[in-house]
This record gives structure tokens, sequence and C-alpha cells, in this order.
């Protein structure tokens, strides 16, 4: 865990990160990790000195597995919100799926930490409940600000999010500084062309990314990286 402004603790999970805003007596997450990765997920909200009552809202950057997590059931059992860009919401709702295939993933079968990851990828997990974002800045309930950039590519609605003040972008998989199936780790990079919907796009969005005047970057996959010129 990594705090990287005030109100902000960046998570590098086993292998999907999320990001904790906190203040005001309230939590507000992007992304949660994979489903099992919820008790990781408790904890680092409680790192924060807030229970898990205090979580109100999640925002999802896209709607696969790994960033989902558990949030169908924070939504059905506590009520908490889940959100995401309108161009992803049938992503999210499961009213279609757009996922990385087995047959995607037979030419790097045998590469080490591939069957892992595939496995831990499985499961439906699609939010029904899940509303879109209206506005072009999202206002937390912590105090924070998050900018939403759209960024489609690796899926049709995938969106990034700017905190202004601290200066912080998260990528979700638009940009990534590691994954099992990257050989290097540490420095901005995309994700093989098979993981997403659309190549060309995930590669068009991940030039405007690059344009962005961020201090901290904090991707879906691979450790939080502080930028010199940011």
């Amino acid at each position: 865990m990594t705090t990287v402004a005030p109100g902000i603790l960046f998570v590098e999970g086993p292998a999907s990160n999320w990001t904790v805003f906190h203040g005001r007596g309230h939590v507000e997450l992007v992304d949660c990790g994979y489903p099992a990765d919820r008790p990781l997920v408790e904890e680092s909200i409680a790192a924060t000195g807030l229970g898990v009552s205090a979580l109100s809202r999640i925002v999802v950057t896209h709607g696969h597995s790994d960033h989902l997590g558990a949030a169908r059931d924070y939504s059905e059992r506590s009520g908490v919100e889940v959100v995401a860009a309108p161009g992803e919401l049938p992503n999210v709702r499961r009213e279609l799926t757009e996922q990385v295939t087995v047959a995607d993933l037979m030419p790097v079968a045998l590469r080490r930490g591939t069957i892992p990851w595939a496995v831990s990828a499985i499961g439906d997990v699609g939010v029904p409940a899940a509303q879109a974002i209206t506005a072009d800045v999202l206002e937390l309930s912590t105090g924070h600000r998050l900018e939403v950039l759209p960024t489609p590519g690796h899926t049709t609605g995938h969106a990034c999010f700017f905190e202004p003040d601290a200066e912080v972008l998260i990528t979700g998989d638009a940009l990534v500084s590691g994954h099992a199936l990257l050989d290097d780790e540490g420095e901005l990079q995309q994700l093989p062309a098979f993981f997403h919907h659309d190549a060309a796009g995930a590669a068009a969005s991940a030039r405007r990314l690059s344009l962005c005047d961020a201090r901290w970057v904090l991707p879906g996959h691979g450790p939080a990286l502080r930028l010199s010129g940011g």
C-alpha cells in the first residue's frame, strides 16, 4: 500500500490493483481487484482508519473480473453504488462480454504465469445494478475530484481518471507497469494486443494518456510510478 497524496491510497494487489479514496468519514474505490481479493480490499480500507461500512461507491475503469472484484456483492448486500462510463455499462452488467478468451491465450498457454492468471480471472462478477457516470468530473464524497478520461480500446467504454489536485492518473488497463504475461516491470507499457477489444483504439488511447501532466500514475497492474516530470 502506498499513500500517494492525502486521502489517496494505492494498493498493488497480488495480480490487480485498486485505489482507495478516503476522507470526510467516507471511502470510495476505483476498481477492487479480483473477487478473491476482497479480504485485502477490506484490509486496505481499514488501513485508512475507517471501516467497510464507510464504503459508499466503487468507480470501475472497465468491466473485467480483475477490476470488478466483489463489487456485485457490495452492491447487492450493502447498497454500495457501482458506476462506470456509459459505454462500459453493458460489459459491467454482463449484457455482453468483452474479455480475453481461452482461444486468445493458446499462443502463450505454456508461458509461466498464464494458467494461474487465467484460472483467477474466471467468474461471473457482473453488476446488474451498475449506473452510468453522467458528468465529466466525478465529485467524490471524500472531497476528491476525478476527471473522467474516455480511453476506449481495451474495452469499448474503458475510462481512466485524473485527480487534478494531487496530479494522480489512474489508468486501469489502458497503461500498465507490469503483468504476469509481460517481461518488463516498472515502466509504462500496454498489455499484449490480444487483451484488447480494439488494439488500434487501445494504442491511440495510450498515446493520448502520455500527454496527461501527472505526478503519479496508478496502473491496473504493476507498481505505482512517480514521474519526475509531473
